[in-house]
């Protein structure tokens, strides 16, 4: 374990009258979505120095810039739970008075919030709650970890959705666990109403001290509890949901228990019995009943235990026995696997939400906070403690002059480890987070190795779960060789699946790089190959067949085919191309439709003349540009000169949604001069370009003015090349963003390219004005995009759709409001 940053907070100066800030453990919880953002409580205002703003207090951050936090909601309550959703986009939060609320980002925003709906269960403080399983579950397969082929690598693993709707698609809602031992169930339906319904857990109610959730395979919950008694056991239910006439019925039925070993083995002989109450239970994956952790205290120690279900054979007697019977019965019951023994009380204990491993059992690991400030790392497998590490948090503690302030230690109050497993967040009693990055489960205490690195980064790609938190354990030399096993494997895979993962694939590849210092040129083709992609689809999903009982090939098919024949393959003419189309009208599109494309009809003729502007000074000067490696990707120059020819005839329906150039000359035909300038540069693929093309290159910055290009290059946070460039831990405060975190390339511009000093829609490709009122900016690159724009076709309302739930580069978009 190693610290990658704190981010602390500000108290008041010593002339002031202090306030006595609390330092006990449970006052702050926190929650990891799997979009690496952290939702987590504070009784004060993160910028309140003086304690004036004594409330329960939720806000959310982005791992990547923890210093930039956003209010979600203040309540008046305590709030002890809290939990994101699969989507990363809603949040859990539970009180101490029995009331549920389901909060949502509105437009996929971080820092805009809005409640969806709030349940009351009166007096029910409410000590664990989930969100329904969504049904859907994929894991590594072990025994084909090395093959080639994603879907072998990757299987899915059979899960039930924990409601559905007629059809089956999963129901959101949540369940949740009260002290009194009530099931609270609140189920969201489309109009926006909620179904609510409780049921007692046991037979009988009891007051509950801990307890855990976890899915079973077939969408029900497994529930762990206890009252807090050493001498009592932990009890284990199955809680199955279901919906009769717009009512949801819950059932609970009891499973096997278990009394935890220290009290089974001291409970017959004069042994002094320390350990006398049950602290915490765990289980040891969320998606897994397997196994369970237990924390049992004493006055000055405590154990952790670990719990495994197994198989038992049970011998029978006779006269049960029947000519069909085994002479021995099988059942399934808990049994005591390992236990660590520590002179200090637990304060946290933290388990994997889900495992990437289709194993059993899978690998994992059992992270256990102590109240001496330290915190130990088991390995599921005995309990072998892989490392230990003290942390400090008093010494933190910061006036307004920055000079730290004496005063009680505080404890640390949750932990989270983050969706891959290879991180882990921290938070004590005065809000202030750590981080810390793991070694690699498949070698504990072990370092990365690039082999681990591609197998969790296309475990990412294939499931959709953030990527940074595993960023974070890259060391610049390893970036090239992950870079290159990722695509080699990228490359194997059918051209269905390459197709239907690309954008994410280049959305990794772009962020890996962004690392580097001297990263930004293949982050930028990166970028521009994700562009071209999708706007060459978003092109070819408005053309519409003519003959709807022909099937074979749709337009798109047949427009490759076009540009591939022989006849076709080596034309510079495009106007030669085009008496190809007039015959068929399955290239032709509304009007309407192709004015609304005029920005991305813009883009497409702007990199091109970017690509070809640059050619002579990456020969010649051998001068790297960001987009200007895709000058040797043959697939993406046909794809541009496809592109090309479908923009020229489009041309010819509606003259306006052409692209606009700023030229020297009136009777310069670009498109033209474009297309064919772009053949004879894919002709000369796999040879050195001739002189005529080189000069024919260079003159055009002369005859067209070369706009600048945008192509989110650019890394913000802690995953950018300061992470390499600054000795860790780095320290952060709260609402300061750090000088030193500050990184930006120096720019390299095309000869006789003009800036453009505003700010650009990095989605739409349409410029915003140097100081836009409001618009949404990514967490991760920096860049910007107008927040909502009225649709005028289906194919932009599509488009902008793409886009809505996060930025090309896989970023969080934040909402920003100008000043002036």
């Amino acid at each position: 374990m190693e610290l990658i940053y704190t981010v602390t907070r500000r108290f008041g100066s010593k002339g002031q009258s202090l306030f006595e800030w609390p330092s006990s453990e449970g006052i702050a919880i926190c929650s990891i979505s799997n979009r690496n953002t952290v939702a987590f409580t504070s009784v004060t205002e993160l910028d309140d120095v003086t304690g004036k703003t004594w409330k329960a207090h939720v806000f959310v951050a982005d791992l990547n810039i923890p210093w930039e936090t956003h209010l979600v909601m203040s309540h008046s309550e305590i709030i002890n739970y809290l939990e994101w959703d699969v989507s990363g986009s809603k949040l859990l939060i539970t009180d101490s008075n029995g009331e549920i609320q389901m909060w949502a980002m509105k437009d996929y925003l971080l820092n805009d919030w809005s409640c969806l709906t709030t349940a009351s269960f009166p007096g029910e403080h409410i000590l664990c709650a989930a969100w329904f399983h969504h049904g859907k579950k994929m894991a590594l397969n072990i025994e084909k970890k090395d093959a080639f082929m994603y879907m072998e690598k990757f299987t899915p693993i059979r899960f039930g959705p924990s409601i559905r709707y007629f059809g089956g698609r999963p129901r959101e809602g949540c369940l949740a666990i009260s002290i009194t031992g009530v099931v609270c169930v609140v189920i969201l339906q489309s109009d926006g109403t909620t179904i609510t319904s409780s049921e007692s857990l046991g037979s009988l109610r009891s007051r509950l001290k801990v307890v855990d959730l976890c899915y079973g395979k077939n969408g029900d919950f497994l529930v762990a509890a206890s009252d807090g008694v050493v001498s009592s056991a932990i009890q284990c239910y199955k809680v199955t949901l279901r919906l009769q006439q717009e009512k949801c019925v819950i059932t609970s039925q009891a499973l096997p228990s278990f009394y935890p070993n220290c009290y089974i083995i001291t409970s017959g002989s004069a042994a002094d019995k320390t350990c006398t109450r049950v602290t915490h239970l765990r289980f040891v994956i969320r998606e897994a009943a397997d196994a369970i952790v237990v924390c049992i205290a004493g006055n000055n120690d405590s154990i952790v235990e670990l719990w495994e279900l197994r198989e038992k054979q049970i011998p029978l007697h006779k006269m049960f026995l029947s000519q069909s019977m085994d002479s021995k019965l099988k059942t399934v019951c808990w049994q005591h696997h390992a236990s660590a023994r520590t002179p200090s009380q637990v304060v946290a204990l933290t388990t994997p939400r889900s495992s990437i491993y289709d194993s059993n059992p899978p690998p994992s690991y059992i992270l256990a906070a102590y109240q001496d400030s330290t915190i130990k790392c088991f390995y599921r497998e005995s309990l072998h403690l892989v490392c230990s590490i003290t942390i400090n948090p008093s010494a933190c503690r910061l006036d307004e002059a920055g000079v730290t302030l004496p005063g009680s230690a505080t404890l640390i109050s949750d932990m989270q480890l983050t969706w891959t497993g290879c991180a882990l967040l921290t938070i004590d009693s005065l809000s202030q987070l750590y981080l810390y990055r793991l070694s690699p489960i498949t070698d504990p205490g072990g370092p990365v190795s690039p082999n681990y690195a591609v197998t969790l980064l296309e475990y990412c790609m294939m499931t959709g779960v953030d990527w940074w938190d595993i960023l974070i354990g890259l060391k610049p030399g390893m970036i090239e060789s992950i870079s290159d096993k990722m695509s080699d494997t990228f490359n194997r895979q059918p051209p269905a699946l390459q197709q239907y993962y690309l954008s994410r694939f280049l959305a990794i590849k772009m962020t890996i790089y962004r690392c580097l210092s001297t990263g930004h040129f293949k982050a930028g083709d990166c970028y521009s190959l994700l562009m071209l992609n999708a706007i060459a689809n978003c092109f070819k999903s408005v053309l519409r067949p003519t003959d709807l009982s022909s099937l074979d090939k749709g337009p798109a098919e047949n427009l490759t085919a076009i540009m591939t024949s022989k006849q076709h393959s080596e034309t510079t003419d495009v106007d030669k191309v085009i008496l190809n189309f007039e015959k068929n009208k399955e290239f032709c599109v509304e009007p309407a439709t192709l004015q609304s494309l005029q920005q991305l009809i813009q883009w497409v003729a702007n990199f091109t003349l970017y690509l070809l502007a640059s050619l002579p000074q990456q020969y010649h000067n051998m001068i790297r540009f960001p987009g200007g490696g895709l000058l040797a990707d043959h697939k993406a120059l046909s794809s541009l000169r496809e592109l090309l020819v479908v923009i020229r005839f489009w041309g010819l329906i509606r003259h306006t949604c052409l692209p606009v150039f700023t030229k020297t000359s009136e009777n310069l035909d670009v498109v033209s001069l474009l297309f064919k300038l772009l053949t004879r540069t894919l002709l000369c693929q796999g040879s050195e370009p001739d002189e005529n093309l080189l000069d024919e290159c260079c003159l055009l910055p002369s005859q067209v003015l070369v706009p600048k290009l945008y192509l989110a290059t650019e890394a913000a946070g802690v995953t950018s090349p300061s992470l390499a460039l600054n000795p860790l831990p780095l320290s952060f405060e709260y609402k300061c963003e750090p000088e030193f975190m500050q990184f930006t390339h120096e720019p390299i511009m095309l000869e006789g390219s003009i800036p453009a000093f505003q700010k650009y829609d990095i989605v739409r490709h349409i410029y915003m004005g140097s100081n836009p009122s409001i618009y949404k900016q990514c967490t991760r690159c920096s860049s910007v995009s107008m927040v909502k724009v009225s649709p005028k076709s289906s194919a932009t309302r599509a488009w902008d759709q793409r886009w809505a739930r996060a930025c090309p580069c896989g970023g969080h978009w934040k909402l920003v409001k100008s000043s002036t």
